[in-house]
Protein backbone atom coordinates (compact mmCIF):
# COMPACT_ATOMS: atom_id res chain seq x y z
CA UNK A 1 0.00 0.00 0.00
CA UNK A 2 1.20 3.46 -0.88
CA UNK A 3 -0.35 6.46 0.91
CA UNK A 4 0.40 10.01 -0.28
CA UNK A 5 -1.01 12.91 1.79
CA UNK A 6 -2.80 15.82 0.09
CA UNK A 7 -1.05 18.69 1.82
CA UNK A 8 -1.83 22.35 2.15
CA UNK A 9 0.49 24.72 4.01
CA UNK A 10 -1.64 24.63 7.17
CA UNK A 11 -3.24 21.16 7.13
CA UNK A 12 -3.81 17.84 5.38
CA UNK A 13 -6.99 17.78 3.34
CA UNK A 14 -6.96 14.13 2.28
CA UNK A 15 -5.01 11.05 1.29
CA UNK A 16 -4.22 9.39 -2.02
CA UNK A 17 -4.17 5.59 -1.41
CA UNK A 18 -2.88 3.02 -3.92
CA UNK A 19 -3.06 -0.75 -3.30
CA UNK A 20 -1.59 -3.70 -5.18
CA UNK A 21 -1.55 -7.48 -4.67
CA UNK A 22 2.22 -7.94 -4.99
CA UNK A 23 4.33 -7.31 -1.85
CA UNK A 24 7.37 -5.04 -1.79
CA UNK A 25 8.25 -1.43 -2.28
CA UNK A 26 6.82 0.76 -5.05
CA UNK A 27 9.36 2.00 -7.62
CA UNK A 28 10.72 5.49 -6.94
CA UNK A 29 9.32 6.71 -10.28
CA UNK A 30 5.83 5.59 -9.25
CA UNK A 31 6.14 7.31 -5.88
CA UNK A 32 7.32 10.53 -7.54
CA UNK A 33 4.45 10.40 -10.06
CA UNK A 34 1.86 9.96 -7.31
CA UNK A 35 3.39 12.77 -5.25
CA UNK A 36 3.10 15.06 -8.28
CA UNK A 37 -0.48 13.88 -8.82
CA UNK A 38 -1.24 14.60 -5.14
CA UNK A 39 0.15 18.14 -5.46
CA UNK A 40 -1.98 18.79 -8.55
CA UNK A 41 -5.02 17.32 -6.81
CA UNK A 42 -4.62 19.80 -3.95
CA UNK A 43 -4.54 22.67 -6.44
CA UNK A 44 -7.59 21.31 -8.28
CA UNK A 45 -9.57 20.92 -5.05
CA UNK A 46 -8.58 24.41 -3.91
CA UNK A 47 -9.54 25.92 -7.28
CA UNK A 48 -12.91 24.15 -7.23
CA UNK A 49 -13.64 25.54 -3.77
CA UNK A 50 -12.59 29.05 -4.84
CA UNK A 51 -14.78 28.77 -7.94
CA UNK A 52 -17.79 27.80 -5.83
CA UNK A 53 -17.09 30.71 -3.49
CA UNK A 54 -16.80 33.13 -6.42
CA UNK A 55 -20.07 31.83 -7.87
CA UNK A 56 -21.80 32.35 -4.54
CA UNK A 57 -20.34 35.85 -4.12
CA UNK A 58 -21.42 36.64 -7.67
CA UNK A 59 -25.00 35.61 -6.87
CA UNK A 60 -24.94 37.70 -3.72
CA UNK A 61 -23.60 40.75 -5.60
CA UNK A 62 -26.23 40.34 -8.34
CA UNK A 63 -28.98 40.17 -5.73
CA UNK A 64 -27.57 43.22 -3.92
CA UNK A 65 -27.38 45.12 -7.22
CA UNK A 66 -31.03 44.31 -7.99
CA UNK A 67 -32.04 45.43 -4.49
CA UNK A 68 -30.06 48.66 -4.93
CA UNK A 69 -31.65 49.37 -8.29
CA UNK A 70 -35.12 48.68 -6.91
CA UNK A 71 -34.43 50.90 -3.91
CA UNK A 72 -33.25 53.74 -6.13
CA UNK A 73 -36.30 53.36 -8.36
CA UNK A 74 -38.67 53.41 -5.38
CA UNK A 75 -36.93 56.36 -3.75
CA UNK A 76 -36.91 58.30 -7.01
CA UNK A 77 -40.66 57.83 -7.34
CA UNK A 78 -41.19 58.87 -3.72
CA UNK A 79 -39.05 61.99 -4.15
CA UNK A 80 -40.61 63.05 -7.43
CA UNK A 81 -44.15 63.30 -6.04
CA UNK A 82 -43.51 65.97 -3.37
CA UNK A 83 -41.00 67.74 -5.61
CA UNK A 84 -43.57 68.06 -8.40
CA UNK A 85 -46.02 69.43 -5.84
CA UNK A 86 -43.47 72.07 -4.75
CA UNK A 87 -42.85 73.06 -8.36
CA UNK A 88 -46.58 73.16 -9.09
CA UNK A 89 -47.44 75.36 -6.12
CA UNK A 90 -44.54 77.73 -6.80
CA UNK A 91 -45.76 78.06 -10.39
CA UNK A 92 -49.28 78.88 -9.17
CA UNK A 93 -47.91 81.56 -6.82
CA UNK A 94 -45.81 83.08 -9.61
CA UNK A 95 -48.96 83.14 -11.78
CA UNK A 96 -50.67 85.29 -9.10
CA UNK A 97 -53.28 82.62 -8.29
CA UNK A 98 -52.95 83.41 -4.57
CA UNK A 99 -52.44 87.12 -5.00
CA UNK A 100 -49.65 89.34 -6.26
CA UNK A 101 -46.30 88.32 -4.70
CA UNK A 102 -43.75 90.96 -3.88
CA UNK A 103 -40.67 91.32 -6.07
CA UNK A 104 -38.50 89.89 -3.33
CA UNK A 105 -40.84 86.89 -2.93
CA UNK A 106 -40.95 86.41 -6.70
CA UNK A 107 -37.16 86.26 -6.84
CA UNK A 108 -37.08 83.62 -4.11
CA UNK A 109 -39.77 81.54 -5.84
CA UNK A 110 -37.90 81.67 -9.13
CA UNK A 111 -34.81 80.30 -7.37
CA UNK A 112 -36.96 77.57 -5.79
CA UNK A 113 -38.25 76.62 -9.24
CA UNK A 114 -34.80 76.67 -10.83
CA UNK A 115 -33.26 74.47 -8.15
CA UNK A 116 -36.34 72.25 -8.04
CA UNK A 117 -36.16 71.59 -11.78
CA UNK A 118 -32.44 70.84 -11.46
CA UNK A 119 -33.14 68.36 -8.65
CA UNK A 120 -35.98 66.78 -10.63
CA UNK A 121 -33.61 66.26 -13.54
CA UNK A 122 -31.12 64.49 -11.27
CA UNK A 123 -33.87 62.29 -9.80
CA UNK A 124 -35.07 61.36 -13.29
CA UNK A 125 -31.51 60.45 -14.30
CA UNK A 126 -31.08 58.18 -11.28
CA UNK A 127 -34.47 56.61 -11.99
CA UNK A 128 -33.54 55.93 -15.62
CA UNK A 129 -30.22 54.37 -14.62
CA UNK A 130 -31.84 52.17 -11.96
CA UNK A 131 -34.45 51.00 -14.46
CA UNK A 132 -31.76 50.15 -17.00
CA UNK A 133 -29.71 48.21 -14.43
CA UNK A 134 -32.80 46.34 -13.23
CA UNK A 135 -33.79 45.51 -16.82
CA UNK A 136 -37.06 47.41 -16.39
CA UNK A 137 -36.53 50.10 -19.04
CA UNK A 138 -38.28 49.10 -22.25
CA UNK A 139 -38.31 51.00 -25.52
CA UNK A 140 -41.59 52.17 -26.98
CA UNK A 141 -41.09 51.51 -30.70
CA UNK A 142 -43.03 53.75 -33.10
CA UNK A 143 -42.49 55.67 -36.33
CA UNK A 144 -40.77 59.04 -35.87
CA UNK A 145 -39.27 61.90 -37.84
CA UNK A 146 -35.59 62.54 -37.08
CA UNK A 147 -36.00 66.03 -38.51
CA UNK A 148 -38.73 66.78 -35.95
CA UNK A 149 -36.57 65.35 -33.16
CA UNK A 150 -33.71 67.67 -34.10
CA UNK A 151 -36.04 70.67 -34.43
CA UNK A 152 -37.64 70.01 -31.02
CA UNK A 153 -34.20 69.87 -29.38
CA UNK A 154 -33.19 73.08 -31.17
CA UNK A 155 -36.32 74.88 -29.92
CA UNK A 156 -35.84 73.58 -26.37
CA UNK A 157 -32.20 74.66 -26.05
CA UNK A 158 -31.91 77.70 -28.30
CA UNK A 159 -32.49 80.09 -25.38
CA UNK A 160 -29.63 78.50 -23.39
CA UNK A 161 -27.26 79.00 -26.31
CA UNK A 162 -28.45 82.57 -26.82
CA UNK A 163 -27.89 83.35 -23.14
CA UNK A 164 -24.23 82.33 -23.56
CA UNK A 165 -23.97 84.15 -26.92
CA UNK A 166 -23.37 80.89 -28.77
CA UNK A 167 -24.61 80.14 -32.25
CA UNK A 168 -26.81 77.01 -32.32
CA UNK A 169 -26.94 75.58 -35.85
CA UNK A 170 -28.79 72.72 -37.52
CA UNK A 171 -27.41 70.92 -40.56
CA UNK A 172 -29.89 68.49 -42.11
CA UNK A 173 -30.16 66.96 -45.59
CA UNK A 174 -33.14 67.91 -47.74
CA UNK A 175 -34.91 64.62 -47.00
CA UNK A 176 -34.64 62.02 -44.26
CA UNK A 177 -36.54 58.72 -44.21
CA UNK A 178 -39.08 57.96 -41.48
CA UNK A 179 -37.38 56.19 -38.61
CA UNK A 180 -38.72 53.52 -36.30
CA UNK A 181 -37.61 53.57 -32.67
CA UNK A 182 -38.32 55.20 -29.32
CA UNK A 183 -38.72 58.87 -30.25
CA UNK A 184 -38.83 60.07 -26.63
CA UNK A 185 -35.60 58.28 -25.71
CA UNK A 186 -33.79 59.38 -28.87
CA UNK A 187 -34.82 62.95 -28.09
CA UNK A 188 -33.49 62.45 -24.54
CA UNK A 189 -30.09 61.39 -25.93
CA UNK A 190 -29.88 64.39 -28.26
CA UNK A 191 -31.02 66.80 -25.54
CA UNK A 192 -28.23 65.52 -23.33
CA UNK A 193 -25.54 65.85 -26.00
CA UNK A 194 -26.58 69.33 -27.10
CA UNK A 195 -27.12 70.48 -23.50
CA UNK A 196 -23.63 69.29 -22.56
CA UNK A 197 -22.12 71.01 -25.60
CA UNK A 198 -23.74 74.32 -24.63
CA UNK A 199 -22.78 73.93 -20.97
CA UNK A 200 -19.09 73.32 -21.67
CA UNK A 201 -18.67 75.76 -24.58
CA UNK A 202 -17.90 79.37 -23.67
CA UNK A 203 -17.52 80.88 -27.15
CA UNK A 204 -18.24 79.98 -30.75
CA UNK A 205 -20.98 77.59 -31.80
CA UNK A 206 -22.76 74.28 -31.32
CA UNK A 207 -24.00 72.47 -34.43
CA UNK A 208 -26.38 69.53 -34.81
CA UNK A 209 -25.92 67.49 -37.99
CA UNK A 210 -27.73 64.40 -39.23
CA UNK A 211 -27.18 62.07 -42.17
CA UNK A 212 -28.36 58.71 -43.44
CA UNK A 213 -26.23 55.92 -44.91
CA UNK A 214 -26.38 52.13 -45.18
CA UNK A 215 -29.73 51.84 -43.41
CA UNK A 216 -28.70 53.93 -40.39
CA UNK A 217 -29.00 57.46 -39.08
CA UNK A 218 -25.89 59.26 -37.84
CA UNK A 219 -26.45 62.28 -35.60
CA UNK A 220 -23.49 64.43 -34.57
CA UNK A 221 -23.21 67.34 -32.12
CA UNK A 222 -20.16 69.51 -32.77
CA UNK A 223 -18.92 72.26 -30.45
CA UNK A 224 -16.05 74.70 -30.15
CA UNK A 225 -15.45 73.95 -26.47
CA UNK A 226 -12.23 73.05 -24.65
CA UNK A 227 -12.06 69.50 -26.01
CA UNK A 228 -11.50 66.22 -24.18
CA UNK A 229 -8.20 64.43 -23.60
CA UNK A 230 -7.88 61.00 -25.21
CA UNK A 231 -7.48 59.37 -21.78
CA UNK A 232 -10.90 60.67 -20.71
CA UNK A 233 -12.87 59.86 -23.86
CA UNK A 234 -13.87 56.35 -22.77
CA UNK A 235 -14.31 57.15 -19.08
CA UNK A 236 -16.94 59.85 -19.63
CA UNK A 237 -19.46 57.23 -20.82
CA UNK A 238 -19.28 55.48 -17.43
CA UNK A 239 -21.68 56.19 -14.57
CA UNK A 240 -20.89 59.19 -12.34
CA UNK A 241 -17.88 60.20 -14.44
CA UNK A 242 -17.00 63.65 -15.78
CA UNK A 243 -13.86 65.10 -17.36
CA UNK A 244 -13.47 67.26 -14.25
CA UNK A 245 -14.69 65.07 -11.39
CA UNK A 246 -13.21 67.12 -8.58
CA UNK A 247 -15.40 68.59 -5.86
CA UNK A 248 -14.48 72.09 -7.09
CA UNK A 249 -15.50 71.63 -10.71
CA UNK A 250 -17.20 74.65 -12.25
CA UNK A 251 -19.92 72.72 -14.10
CA UNK A 252 -22.73 70.86 -12.38
CA UNK A 253 -24.22 67.45 -13.08
CA UNK A 254 -23.95 63.90 -11.79
CA UNK A 255 -22.08 62.34 -14.69
CA UNK A 256 -25.09 60.13 -15.52
CA UNK A 257 -26.26 61.74 -18.77
CA UNK A 258 -23.72 60.18 -21.12
CA UNK A 259 -23.93 56.79 -19.41
CA UNK A 260 -27.71 56.74 -19.83
CA UNK A 261 -27.43 57.99 -23.41
CA UNK A 262 -24.99 55.17 -24.19
CA UNK A 263 -27.38 52.56 -22.77
CA UNK A 264 -30.34 53.97 -24.73
CA UNK A 265 -28.38 54.02 -28.00
CA UNK A 266 -27.18 50.44 -27.43
CA UNK A 267 -30.76 49.34 -26.68
CA UNK A 268 -31.60 50.60 -30.20
CA UNK A 269 -28.78 48.47 -31.62
CA UNK A 270 -26.55 51.49 -32.21
CA UNK A 271 -23.37 52.96 -30.81
CA UNK A 272 -22.19 56.34 -29.49
CA UNK A 273 -18.71 57.86 -29.55
CA UNK A 274 -16.73 61.06 -29.24
CA UNK A 275 -14.00 62.59 -31.40
CA UNK A 276 -12.01 65.32 -29.69
CA UNK A 277 -8.66 66.76 -28.77
CA UNK A 278 -7.88 69.36 -26.14
CA UNK A 279 -8.32 72.91 -27.37
CA UNK A 280 -9.99 71.77 -30.60
CA UNK A 281 -13.61 71.23 -29.57
CA UNK A 282 -15.55 67.96 -29.51
CA UNK A 283 -17.95 66.02 -31.70
CA UNK A 284 -20.30 63.57 -30.00
CA UNK A 285 -22.09 61.27 -32.43
CA UNK A 286 -24.41 58.28 -32.35
CA UNK A 287 -25.52 55.88 -35.05
CA UNK A 288 -28.90 54.12 -35.03
CA UNK A 289 -30.60 51.70 -37.41
CA UNK A 290 -33.36 53.52 -39.28
CA UNK A 291 -35.77 50.70 -38.43
CA UNK A 292 -35.37 49.27 -34.92
CA UNK A 293 -37.09 45.94 -34.35
CA UNK A 294 -38.78 45.47 -30.93
CA UNK A 295 -36.98 43.10 -28.59
CA UNK A 296 -38.31 41.13 -25.65
CA UNK A 297 -39.95 43.48 -23.16
CA UNK A 298 -40.30 46.28 -25.73
CA UNK A 299 -43.49 47.48 -27.37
Amino acid sequence: MLIVPLLRPDRTIGLLVVRRREPGEFPAATVGLLETFADQSVLAIQNARLFREIEEKGRQLELASRHKSQFLANMSHELRTPLNAILGYSELILDNIYGEPSERMRGVLERVQSNGRHLLGLINAVLDLSKIEAGQLALSINDYSLKEVVQSVFIALESLATAKRLALKVELPAALPTGRGDEQRITQVLLNLVGNAIKFTEAGEVAIAASVEDGAFTVAVRDTGPGIAVADQTRIFEEFQQVDDSSTRSKGGTGLGLAISKRIVEMHGGRIWVESSQGQGSTFAFRLPIKVEPQAGQT
